[in-house]
């Protein structure tokens, strides 16, 4: 969530941008194999026996007039015929019958080839019935792919696939639906496999029964490149400061002057400077936490106060100084466990340390566009998650496409200022955004999610919409029973001597809290 605006129109088109970004943006692999435009890639995949392995479109040899997306690295186009084609290598640890999954984008219907030797599945692309995101989705083709022991060739084309007279008008791949095929991925699972891994996670499933029954929570990006009300320099530059001089108790009041049930806290947001201890991000790459457990002192505070704390992080794919942060991680490595491992770690660290008070990770960004590509175990961060709490909750955010995992409890995209409800026919078993709980996460300043310019002791233009509008939309997500985390700029400096929140924001959620918790 990296775009700021000055005004509506800048911020309309500074939202696009950034949740393009989010759906687009490349993973340290696909960025090598974009540079090597069609040359074949020496990628082998490793099919995993327990679960589903998803398999990157741009990791693939192409032919014909298939091409790596200059701008969506991941995401492979140019299917004007049948000879147009992406070739990927999997390694099967035996022989066995695998379900195929394809996710992609077309605005008209085509039709959908995944072969390996003479075995072929083929099934007409689904015809989109939703109005809004995702705008690339799944699609499970009908029968299995025998696989045999050891590499295998597995191939992708559209057969009746012709160039397409674009309109000019057709929009990027996670933008819109895009108008000719976009291949950005096919997943490769055994149907027993699929199961368990689905039983597994309904065996672990966390509880968010309480986000439906406290109605809504305040969502903050306290972020390392946010700005103070009285400090021009991004926060990166005085991490230790900006943790030192947090006042808990002034932002607690704040918080609880909106009446949110629960808050949404940047454990970290672009950089990876975490505001806290935690053992295993010192150990990947020291000096990015702090001595104070301000973590820990919000959340008691909050505690306090009944208010419940979950955290939001991303892995640190943007932002400030993000390649050393991802070398240290491991994300570049060719073989991507250790990356998954150091985040499964961190979040054992952490959910170990505040246990049942911290109520889960309920936004993981960028779990699509960054994280999927690299093939984590999302069942290995979800325990870790709940290491400290079984009932915490994780939100895999799925930005503008489908579900990337069954370990998710919470239905978590970017909505931007759009006051929207979820479509009801997007969620449940085998649904475009999974078996999770429906929810809402939304900005309510026009500067954004955060503020990353000076802002010189003054407060930008306010709320997007008007305080009607958002009494009335805080009111129906009630009644539909659909948990709601909107966003306020917090301030970097959060102290005593001016507003941690934007006051008009704070005035317009004091009707809220009246509106929907009559007090």
């Amino acid at each position: 969530m990296e775009y700021q605006s000055k005004t509506m129109k800048n911020h309309r088109m500074k939202t696009w941008s950034y949740l393009l970004l989010a759906a687009l943006i490349p993973s340290a692999t696909s960025v090598t194999f974009a540079q090597e435009a069609n040359q074949s890639s020496t990628k082998v995949y490793q099919l995993r026996p327990d679960g589903v392995t998803a398999i990157i479109a741009s990791n693939g040899a192409l032919s014909g007039n298939a091409k790596r997306h200059s701008r969506s690295s991941n995401v492979v186009h140019g299917f004007d015929s049948p000879q147009d084609t992406v070739t990927w290598t999997v390694n099967v640890p035996q022989d066995d019958e695998y379900v195929v999954d394809v996710l992609y984008s077309k605005q008209e219907q085509a039709e959908l080839e995944v072969s390996s030797g003479d075995s072929v599945l083929t099934a007409p692309s689904i015809i989109r019935t939703w109005d809004y995101r995702p705008f690339f989705w799944r699609q499970e083709l009908p029968g299995t792919m025998h696989l045999k022991a050891g590499e295998n060739q597995i191939t992708f084309r559209v057969p009746d696939a012709k160039p397409v007279a674009t309109s000019g008008r057709s929009p990027r791949f996670g933008q819109g639906v895009t108008e000719d095929f976009h291949l950005f991925s096919i997943e490769l699972g055994t149907a027993a496999a699929r199961k368990a891994e689905v039983e597994r996670a309904k065996a672990i499933r966390g509880d968010a029964s309480w986000m439906i029954e406290g109605k809504y929570g305040i969502f903050v990006h306290w972020s390392s490149q946010s700005r103070g009300f009285n400090i021009g320099e991004k926060r990166a530059d005085w991490f230790q400061k900006s943790v030192e001089m947090f006042d808990v108790n002034v932002f607690a009041d704040a918080v609880e002057r909106t009446g949110a049930s629960w808050i949404t806290f940047t454990a970290t947001h672009q950089g990876f400077y975490w505001p806290g201890p935690n053992a295993a991000i010192d150990k990947v790459a020291p000096g990015r936490t702090a001595e104070r457990d301000l973590l820990g002192e919000i959340i008691d505070e909050l505690d306090k106060r009944g208010i419940a704390t979950l955290f939001y992080l991303h892995t640190g794919y943007n932002g400030y100084d993000p390649k050393v942060w991802r070398e240290a991680l491991g994300a570049n490595d060719p073989d991507t466990k250790r990356f998954s491992d150091n985040i499964e770690a961190i979040l054992r660290d952490c959910s170990l340390r505040y246990g049942e008070k911290l109520k889960g990770f309920g936004y993981m960004d960028g779990a699509l566009a960054w994280d999927y590509p690299l093939n984590p175990s999302w069942e290995g961060w979800a325990r870790a998650i709940k290491a400290g709490n079984p009932n915490a909750v994780v939100g895999l955010s799925t930005n503008r496409g489908p579900a990337v995992s069954p370990f998710s409890e919470l239905g978590v995209t970017d909505g931007g200022s759009e006051l929207r409800q979820p479509d009801p026919q997007l969620f449940g078993p085998g649904k475009q955004l999974g078996d999770v709980t429906p929810a809402w996460w939304c900005l309510m300043d026009r500067d954004g999610w955060f503020i990353n310019r000076p802002m010189n002791a003054k407060w930008g233009p306010g709320p997007v919409h008007s305080t009607e509008e958002y009494v009335d939309f805080f009111k129906r997500m009630a009644e539909a029973k659909i948990p709601v985390t909107i966003n306020l700029v917090l301030t970097a400096d959060v102290t005593d001597d001016h507003p941690v929140f934007n006051p008009e924001c704070i005035a317009v959620m004091e009707e809220v809290r009246k509106a929907v918790h009559g007090k």
